[in-house]
């Protein structure tokens, strides 16, 4: 039993810096992955798979946001999936269709910036202020 020094500020800063953090490794490791050879060295992969994946590079644009949501199942008697809905699930989603746009593999709201530590905010920069389809508020 330590003593925990960590203010409820404190540790909310660590959730959202580490959040950054692991979407950057994902996105990192992705790009050190190249293709998808390596799925090949198996070889019970046809030849159609094997042309395809030899030359395929994975993508990947992430859209981070903080906000509310509800979790909820989806689906059938055979398949459930968990959903999460909300205006802020659809501004996520949103920045990560722009990241194409953008020509980045990440982007963030304002909203998602403010909740990391003061280091971590000094390594971000701005690159724009958009208004998002059903959206009034500009977002940063």
């Amino acid at each position: 039993s330590g003593n925990n020094t960590n203010s409820s500020g404190d540790l909310q800063k660590e959730l959202f810096d580490n959040s950054l953090t692991c979407m950057q490794r994902v996105i990192r490791d992705i790009n050190r992955a190249g293709n998808l050879s390596s799925f090949l060295s198996s070889g019970k992969m046809n030849a159609a798979w094997a042309s395809s994946l030899s030359t395929y590079k994975v993508a990947m644009g992430v859209g981070l946001h903080k906000g509310w949501a509800i979790e909820g199942a989806i689906g059938s008697s055979v398949k459930i999936d968990a959903s999460y809905l909300s205006p802020n699930v659809n501004l996520a989603s949103r920045l990560e269709s722009a990241t194409k746009q953008y020509a980045v593999p990440l982007l963030m709201s304002q909203q998602f910036f403010g909740g990391l530590s003061g280091s971590i905010q000094s390594t971000c920069r701005r690159c724009d202020k958009v208004i998002f389809k059903g959206s009034t508020d500009p977002i940063v």
